[in-house]
C-alpha cells in the first residue's frame, strides 16, 4: 500500500505530465498533420516502454482498436468538390493554382471511387505493424495453446483491420486458432450510444447552435477563393465558398491516408488549418468525450465495453488461460473509453470551444488505428500486474495508486475499474 507522501508525489507528477501534454497553437501551426485530427494517420513513433518487473511474464492482452486509415465516409465528399472545380475549369475560371488543386482532387476522387468509408491499404498495414510490436512485448501470451478471440463491428473497415491484425499473429504462430466475429450481437459494447447520448447528438440539440456559431467564426474562405478563382466574386457560382473550403479541408486531411502521392495542406495558411481543426476538434470532443455540457452521456455509454473488459479479464485469470481478447471498432467508442478511464490526454474538461485546444486535442487520442491495450503479467506466485497503453504509449489509470508505474497490481486496477463502472459519471 502506498504511503501518502509517495501517492502525493505521483499525483503531482501526473499533473505535470498533463500540463506538458497540453496542445499549443504554435505546435499545431508547425505541423499541419496535427490539424487532421481523428483523420491523422497512426503516428510512426515507437515508444520506449518500461521493462517488465523481474519474474513477471505477459499472459493476457485486452485490446480495443479503431479501424485503420480509411477513405472519406461518403463519395460525395469527393465528388461535390470535384464537380464544382470541374465546372469552374471548363469556364476558364480557375487560376493556375486552382488548376493544380483540381488535378489533385481529380486523382483523389478517382482513387476513392467505390471505396467510400473503406479501409485504405495504409490502414491494413497499420494494424499489421501494431500486432508486430505487440508480439515483440507480449509473445508468451500468443504461444501454443493461447485462447485468442477477435471481434469487430459490422463495418467492413473494422473487419479488415481485424483480419490484418490476426494475420500477423498467425504469421508468428500458425498454430493459433482465432475465431473471428463481425456481427450485431456484439454491438451493445463494441459501438454503443445509450438513449441519452443519442438524444444529445440529435441535430436539434441546443448545443448545436454553439457549434454553428463557432464554425461560422472560424471559416474565412476569401483568401482561398482568391487563390483558386480568377474572379473570386464569382466563386459562389460554382459552390458556396465556405462549403468549398470545408470540402477541400476534408480531402486535404484524408489524403495522407490514401495512396495518392499528393498534398493539399499548402493551399491553406497554417492559421486557416488551425481554425478549421478547432471546429472539428470541438465537435468530436462534444459528441464523444468530456465536454461538461453533455453531462457524461458518452462516457456512460462506454461502460458496457468496460464491463466486457473486466469480465473477460476475470475469466482468463480464473481459468488460468493465456491469450488475448481483440476488439476492432471506432473512434466514437475508443474516445469515451479513454475518457472514462481517466487517461490524461483524453479526460480534460472544457466547454469553451475557443479554449478547448489547450485541454484536448483529438489527434492525441484517436488517430487512425488508435488503440487501447491492457497488458497482464503474472509471476510464479500468481501475482498479477497490469499496465495501460493508449496508442502504444504507457499511460496512467486516473489516480490509481502504484509504487511501480506504469505497472499496477491487478487488484488495485480492478478496484478502480469497478468503481468507475458503478459510479455515475459527473463532469
Amino acid at each position: 500500500m502506498l504511503t501518502r507522501p509517495v501517492h502525493t508525489i505521483l499525483f503531482l507528477l501526473a499533473a505535470i505530465l498533463t500540463i506538458n501534454a497540453q496542445t499549443t497553437r504554435e505546435a499545431m501551426l508547425a505541423d499541419p498533420l496535427k490539424c487532421a485530427g481523428v483523420y491523422a494517420p497512426y503516428p510512426d513513433t515507437v515508444w520506449q516502454l518500461t521493462p517488465v518487473p523481474d519474474g513477471y511474464e505477459p499472459f493476457y492482452v485486452s485490446h480495443y482498436g479503431r479501424h485503420g486509415s480509411r477513405y472519406l465516409i461518403n463519395e460525395t465528399d469527393y465528388t461535390n468538390v470535384f464537380n464544382a472545380l470541374g465546372k469552374a475549369r471548363e469556364a476558364g475560371a480557375l487560376t493556375p493554382r486552382g488548376l493544380e488543386v483540381y488535378d489533385i482532387v481529380a486523382a483523389a476522387t478517382e482513387e476513392a471511387r467505390g471505396r467510400a468509408g473503406e479501409l485504405s491499404p495504409l490502414g491494413y498495414r497499420q494494424h499489421h505493424d501494431i500486432a508486430s510490436r505487440l508480439l515483440d512485448e507480449c509473445a508468451p501470451a500468443f504461444s501454443d495453446g493461447a485462447d485468442v478471440t477477435a471481434t469487430s463491428t459490422v463495418r467492413m473497415r473494422c473487419a479488415y483491420s481485424m483480419f490484418s491484425f490476426v494475420s500477423r499473429l498467425k504469421e508468428f504462430n500458425p498454430g493459433l486458432d482465432i475465431p473471428l466475429e463481425s456481427g450485431s450481437r456484439h454491438m451493445y459494447y463494441m459501438s454503443y450510444n445509450n438513449p441519452a447520448a443519442q438524444a444529445f447528438n440529435d441535430a436539434g440539440a441546443a448545443w448545436q447552435s454553439t457549434l454553428r456559431d463557432f464554425k461560422q467564426s472560424q471559416t474565412r474562405p476569401d483568401r482561398l477563393m482568391a487563390a483558386l478563382f480568377t474572379d473570386p466574386d464569382k466563386a459562389a457560382d460554382y459552390i458556396a465558398p465556405a462549403d468549398l473550403m470545408w470540402g477541400l479541408y476534408w480531402i486535404a486531411i484524408d489524403l495522407p491516408n490514401m495512396e495518392c502521392d499528393a498534398s493539399l495542406f499548402d493551399i491553406f495558411t497554417p492559421d486557416e488549418l488551425f481554425d478549421l481543426w478547432q471546429v472539428f476538434n470541438y465537435e468530436f470532443y462534444t459528441r464523444n468525450s468530456c465536454n461538461p455540457i453533455n453531462n457524461g452521456v458518452f462516457l456512460e455509454s462506454a461502460k458496457s465495453l468496460l464491463a466486457n473488459i473486466i469480465d473477460n479479464a476475470d475469466a482468463y485469470i480464473a481459468d488460468g488461460r493465456h491469450g488475448a481478447t481483440l476488439r476492432f471498432g471506432h473512434d466514437s467508442t475508443l474516445i469515451p473509453l479513454a475518457g472514462l478511464l481517466g487517461f490524461a490526454t483524453a479526460s480534460g474538461r472544457e466547454s469553451d470551444p475557443a479554449r478547448l485546444y489547450h485541454t484536448y486535442a483529438d489527434y492525441r487520442v484517436s488517430p487512425m488505428a488508435s488503440n487501447i491495450q491492457i497488458r497482464f503479467y503474472r509471476n510464479a506466485d500468481g501475482d498479477i500486474l497490469v499496465k495501460f497503453l493508449l496508442n502504444e504509449s504507457e499511460t496512467a489509470l486516473g489516480d490509481t495508486p502504484t509504487d511501480n508505474y506504469p505497472y499496477y497490481k491487478w487488484s488495485d486496477a480492478r478496484a478502480t475499474l469497478l468503481n468507475i463502472l458503478n459510479t455515475p459519471v459527473k463532469l
